[in-house]
């Protein structure tokens, strides 16, 4: 249970670091204010929290658990999307 909070945690934790990082924000992260930081602390929170839901369920299982999925595709599409959205907005 303790690792699932883990889990939890790290990958709520890196989506507004993500976020704010592509976005080119300051934001105070684990590795300085940086966007870049923020988006390497990100990738760091999300592969940590990878294989801790590895050593808790077996990678196997990741397909299955559609909270994990879910924060994944949202990674995703702020990657793909997250800079369009923005300047979409900045324009206005």
């Amino acid at each position: 249970m303790i690792l699932d909070f883990l889990i939890g945690v790290l990958i709520m934790n890196a989506l507004p670091h993500f976020v704010l990082g592509i976005t080119k924000t300051r934001f105070l992260g684990m590795f300085g204010y940086k966007p870049t930081a923020n988006i390497w602390y990100a990738v760091v929170q999300f592969v940590l929290a990878l294989v801790l839901f590895h050593i808790q369920h077996g990678i196997e299982t990741i397909l299955t658990n559609g909270i994990f999925l879910g924060a994944a595709c949202t990674c995703l599409l702020f990657l793909i999307f997250g800079k369009t959205i923005l300047k979409f907005y900045q324009n206005k």
